[in-house]
């Protein structure tokens, strides 16, 4: 894993991208990197939030593309949906609240 890289993918500095990271790993209260001599890798916590944050990234893809294939192209999912989808996953992965 390369944090240069990895910015320049979000469009962020790699400074940006670290402190960010942090604020997240002191969020959950775990840590989701691993250092060794040659690299970085994720931690079993790490592999579960990405599996989870994916599921999430999925959910929110095909909330998007059932709205706007049922409103002509713009975006229609009201709050209370959002909410709702956000609430179920929360249930799904309690550590993540």
């Amino acid at each position: 894993m390369n944090f240069t890289r990895a910015a320049e993918r979000c469009s962020v500095t790699q400074s940006t991208l670290s402190i960010q990271l942090r604020k997240l790993q002191e969020y959950l209260g775990v840590m989701l990197l691993g250092r060794t001599r040659a690299r970085v890798v994720l931690t079993a916590e790490g592999e579960q939030v990405l599996r989870l944050a994916r599921v999430a990234v999925r959910a929110t893809d095909r909330m998007v593309a059932t709205s706007r294939a049922a409103h002509g192209n713009r975006l229609a999912a009201p709050p209370e949906r959002l909410i709702e989808e956000i609430n179920q996953l929360r249930s799904r992965a309690p550590r993540l609240d």
